[in-house]
């Protein structure tokens, strides 16, 4: 499907996508909540790298989107969980127009404190980083996702 004009082309590969128009607001299709959800830029982010984890063999069933976290008024964007229902990948999604700083990078981190994934990835659409996540805070940039396993 082409791309909608006010949106930018991503690093992450297309994929089948379901749109519909209500008025001047753009909807997208959203697998994991089944159902359709405002197209922002950062929502175009994320059903790309949704998809993208999808086509790598993270499971549908084991991920959850957008939910917030025990403390706080904070939202994850996308969390995958292993076989034991721990969380296994966090990933944080911006706009395309968001740059990826310090502080960006330090939103994903204070989101995972909480969650304690052994792995995050950050993106804006543009570039993405993959880290490991170690007990003691410690991010180790990687240079691809890690193969999801069913542990």
């Amino acid at each position: 499907m082409a791309t909608p004009n006010h949106l930018a082309p991503l690093i992450f590969p297309s994929f089948e996508m379901k749109l519909s128009h209500e008025g001047s607001t753009t909807k997208i299709y959203d697998v994991v909540r089944k159902t359709y959800v405002v197209l922002t830029p950062e929502e175009w982010v994320r059903q790309h790298c949704l998809h993208w984890l999808l086509s790598l063999g993270y499971p549908l069933g084991r991920c959850s989107i957008e939910r917030m976290l025990k403390r706080g008024s904070m939202r994850y964007d996308l969390l995958w969980h292993d076989a034991h229902l721990h969380p296994y990948l966090l990933v944080e999604c911006k706009a395309p127009t968001v740059r990826i700083t310090q502080d960006t990078l330090r939103q994903t981190t204070w989101y995972n404190m909480q969650l304690k994934a052994p792995y995050v990835l950050l993106t804006n659409g543009s570039v993405a980083y993959c880290a490991h996540a170690a007990e003691d805070g410690s991010l180790t940039q990687l240079d691809d996702v890690p193969t999801y396993t069913s542990l």
